[in-house]
């Protein structure tokens, strides 16, 4: 392209039917973030530096034991309730991105736009019962917009994982 032509861009916009989880517990904030987070492992820097030095069969190895028994690893936690002493006000509020990087490549090598929604996104919050809520969005109803059965198959997998480590941490 010469430098001088103009770029065009087009754009297509789709709606997607998404299903919306909300899990609510009598047990307080803190037990449930501790249990989400002693349930999973969480991607570190380390991963990402086997990666860049191209230690690939070290890689798979240490996302796999990140990923441990629920399957998932947390790759990033966001301290949104800390954030609100911008507003004054401190909660206890924490957002999570959550996955498996083993599964999202097996989305991505399908179509590299399922990336939107690899690692998924999670929240905890105290409710004003003095329990916690979880919110999240249900991944196959995330993923179904790209119409591919191996895409599918995956969003699946990690539906029943989320669901059952979110459900573990709420128990009492």
């Amino acid at each position: 392209m010469n430098p001088n032509d103009k770029a065009m861009a087009l754009v297509a916009e789709s709606a997607v039917t998404v299903t919306h989880v909300r899990i609510s517990t009598d047990k307080p904030y803190a037990s449930v973030k501790k249990a989400i987070e002693s349930r999973l492992g969480r991607l570190s820097d380390h991963v990402r530096e086997l990666l860049r030095l191209g230690k690939i069969e070290e890689v798979r190895a240490a996302l796999t034991l990140a990923a441990g028994d629920a399957g998932l690893a947390i790759h990033y936690v966001g301290p949104h309730g800390d954030w609100l002493l911008l507003n004054g006000e401190r909660k206890e509020a924490t957002s999570y991105l959550i996955g498996n990087v083993l599964y999202a490549v097996q989305m991505t090598r399908v179509d590299l736009a399922a990336g939107l929604y690899a690692p998924l996104r999670v929240v905890l919050y105290a409710s004003e019962d003095g329990g916690s809520v979880i919110e999240y969005d249900k991944p196959s109803t995330l993923f179904c917009q790209f119409g591919r059965e191996e895409i599918n198959t995956v969003a699946a997998i990690l539906d029943q994982r989320l669901s059952a480590v979110l459900l573990q941490a709420c128990a009492v």
